[in-house]
């Protein structure tokens, strides 16, 4: 369980409080569409989900609050999206703001 502080991030390059990149991807074609930025608030390791293959799978996810640059399809009105300032985001899809070894790594 997530404890928002600092020993949910011990063995996370990452840090409790650090501002990231996120790279958003498209759900149902895939790739890469854009960046948004985040701050690191919460983490949980093990997180089980179904995959689009029906397989179970588990990832670790980072809540982040303070989302710039994220927006969602909005629930109730066609066309349109509204800012989504805190969500969960696979650890895998975040970035340090500067010189991150892992841009351009695949996790497919």
């Amino acid at each position: 369980m997530a404890t928002y502080s600092d020993a949910d991030f011990q063995d996370s390059r990452f840090d409790y409080g650090e501002r990231v990149r996120i790279l958003l991807r498209h759900p149902k074609l895939g790739g890469v569409y854009g960046e948004a930025e985040g701050t690191c608030a919460a983490r949980e390791e093990d997180i089980e989900f179904e995959a689009k293959d029906g397989t179970m799978r588990t990832k670790t996810l980072v809540w982040l609050k303070d989302i710039e640059g994220y927006e969602k399809p909005h629930e109730d009105l066609p066309d349109t999206t509204q800012e989504v300032e805190e969500a969960w985001f696979a650890e895998e899809a975040l970035r340090k703001k500067e010189g991150d070894p892992l841009d351009g790594v695949s996790f497919n």
